[in-house]
Order: C-alpha cells, then structure tokens, then sequence
C-alpha cells in the first residue's frame, strides 16, 4: 500500500507493508534514527512523536493509520536554527537511547 505522510516538513509517498510499525517506516524507510524502540509496550517513550499535534507511541502503531498525518521526530522540534527544550536537554545531560 503506498502512503503519503508530512514528517518533519518534509512529504512522503511511499510503498509500506500492512504490518510495518510507524517506528519502521521512519527509522527504516525515511532514515531518521532519533525515533527508538525502547521496548515492545511503549513504556519508556523512546518512540514518541507528534502526530497531528498529538503524542503518540510509534511503536505501537502501523505506518498506514497514519496514510495522510503530519508527524514531527525529535529531529523536527528545532526552529530556526535553535535547539528545542527537549533537544537541549538531551545534549546538556548527554543523553542517549539505545
């Protein structure tokens, strides 16, 4: 089935499996590797994104229930140039995810 989804600003039209996870689609398809699986239920928030403004575990949902979504990464919450809050953070506390 093919897609079209905004990530980040950026639109994508893209051929998906049924069954591909979100998480996948973004991390395998599109290349942005700042989206983790932390674990199997979504615990830790390690694949948190926005979707449609909303968070949302990327993890726990396929890649086309969100045919036509607008989805910002960790790599998208920076403007104009500056870090987001949450990015400074991760930089200031060296933080990283497995």
């Amino acid at each position: 089935m093919i897609i079209q989804i905004t990530v980040n600003g950026k639109n994508y039209a893209e051929e998906v499996e049924p069954r591909m996870l979100l998480v996948d689609f973004i991390r395998e398809t599109i290349g942005l590797k700042g989206t983790k699986i932390g674990d199997d239920e979504g615990i830790t928030g390690a694949c948190t994104v926005l979707l449609n403004g909303k968070a949302v575990k990327s993890s726990l949902m396929l890649a086309v229930q969100c045919d036509g979504a607008d989805i910002v990464t960790i790599e998208g919450l920076a403007k104009d140039g500056q870090l987001h809050t949450v990015q400074q953070c991760f930089w200031e506390k060296h933080a990283v995810q497995n």
